[in-house]
């Protein structure tokens, strides 16, 4: 048999094996929109997130995710605060991440919500200049609590670590964007 066939084979194997797994997980997409804060070299450094989820349980959610963290001053941009040197420096994390709540349905719903993904460091010195652009991985673990309104809106607050192992890049330390960090995130269902 070629390897085409053998792996195509394999493929079909594969999903009639985890077809009974999909027939148990309702399709329920919900969209969440966060903000959060970090310090970064002991200054404050917020970031913006978006996710896009489902429950795969009755206290088991799967989402990817993307958080954007501005490192610098950008031009137009509302905020002044910057945690590097460098000029135009920016992170962004993607990737998927796992939240477990303590009940089914309850108003108050303690949570625990862990994540892996890649981190990406990226600078531009000028506008003439092409990016420069690091990646990484990321993973991070929080814990924390849902208040749930009706059945398709969620109040998300969580408190936890990043941890993004990177060398020194853009003037900020080895390993200075893991840290501990907290959020506030709104999730509202999509059906």
């Amino acid at each position: 048999m070629h390897i085409t066939s053998k792996k195509l084979v394999l493929l079909a194997l594969v999903c009639l094996a985890l077809s009974p797994l999909s027939a148990a997980v309702a399709w329920q997409p919900y969209l969440a929109f966060g903000s959060g804060d970090t310090k970064i070299e002991g200054k404050d450094a917020p970031y913006l997130e978006l996710a896009l989820g489902t429950p795969v349980g009755s206290r088991i959610n799967a989402e990817a995710f993307v958080a954007a963290q501005p490192l610098s001053g950008f031009p137009y941009a509302p905020f002044d605060e910057s945690v590097t040197d460098s000029v135009h420096a920016l992170a962004v994390q993607t990737g998927f991440r796992v939240s477990v709540t303590l009940f089914d349905n309850a108003t108050f719903n303690p949570m625990m919500q862990v994540s892996a993904g890649h981190l990406a460091v990226a600078s531009q010195e000028t506008e003439d200049t092409a990016p420069n652009i690091n990646t990484y991985f990321s993973s991070s673990i929080a814990s924390g609590f849902e208040l749930n309104f009706f059945d398709s809106f969620q109040i998300i607050l969580l408190s936890g670590y990043r941890y993004n192992p990177h060398e020194a890049v853009v003037g900020l330390k080895k390993d200075a964007l893991s840290s501990r960090y907290s959020s506030v995130s709104f999730r509202a269902t999509l059906n």
